[in-house]
């Protein structure tokens, strides 16, 4: 499961920028949240690398596109991270 310290190195933010870690961690936490709302187990162990990856690329963009935006400006979720969580979703028919 990614931790803080490697979602700071994935936005490559510097060691002395710790003041971000509040909003990192919300990030970090919202994403986790997400994929785990959508059907994905998220206490596998190991977990597969494929979600890690997911999970890393949610929080960046969520990091990347925080305050306040009009809908119809408001950045899209890029399609890569549901192709990385599409195996690992549960599907009931």
């Amino acid at each position: 499961m990614i931790t803080l310290a490697q979602l700071r190195a994935h936005c490559r933010l510097m060691p002395d920028e710790i003041h971000f870690d509040g909003e990192l961690q919300i990030a970090l936490d919202a994403a986790k949240d997400h994929i785990a709302s959508i059907g994905v187990d998220m206490s596998a162990d190991p977990f597969p690398p494929a979600l890690d990856q997911a999970v890393l690329m949610l929080a960046t963009h969520l990091w990347d596109n925080k305050g306040d935006l009009p809908f119809s400006k408001a950045p899209y979720l890029p399609n890569a991270i549901d192709r990385l969580i599409a195996p690992y979703r549960s599907v009931s028919l």
